[in-house]
């Protein structure tokens, strides 16, 4: 404590890891705001070969696959938050951009409800790069949806017990 407590810490990291997440989500987060996810541009830049290029695999426009795009700027991204009526102010850094988000926001859920759609965008494109999968907004948004009923019944579980 006494070497890292001079170290400034990103407000995001404290909001993401007290969140209700699971570890493993919290952890695919926390990639993602360090910008250590494996997009195809991080490979590009660790210098592996990536086939055939580093374009986005869930739209045509020709973008190279960075965490901006994937995440944030991809038709199917875009779609996918329009459903859940976010809109993003690309002009600011990722981390930034979220905490926004969750000061505006009316719910208190609004970090988990953030980590839960991008974990399914994450989802549909591994599944589009690994197994050939379908590109659907329908599958995202079912999957969204599980996490959340999930979500809920492990925090509802949660309170349960502490009650007990």
């Amino acid at each position: 404590n006494l070497v890292l407590q001079h170290f400034p810490t990103s407000p995001i990291f404290k909001k993401l890891w007290k969140s209700k997440c699971t570890p493993r989500l919290k952890f695919f987060a926390w990639l993602l705001f360090v910008d250590r996810l494996n997009t195809r541009n991080m490979l590009l830049r660790r210098h592996y070969n990536i086939q055939p290029n580093s374009m986005c695999v869930l739209c045509s426009t020709n973008n190279e696959e960075d965490l901006d795009h994937l995440f944030f700027t991809c038709p199917f991204a875009m779609a996918c938050w329009s459903k859940l009526g976010i809109q993003w102010d690309v002009s600011i850094n990722i981390s930034d951009r979220v905490l926004h988000m969750i000061g505006t926001a009316e719910i208190s859920c609004i970090l988990e409800i953030f980590v839960f759609a991008a974990w399914e965008i994450w989802n549909i494109r591994n599944s589009r790069i690994f197994d050939n999968g379908s590109i659907s907004f329908r599958l995202w948004f079912r999957n969204f949806s599980d996490q959340v009923h999930l979500h809920i019944v492990r925090v509802r579980d949660e309170r349960t017990l502490d009650v007990a």
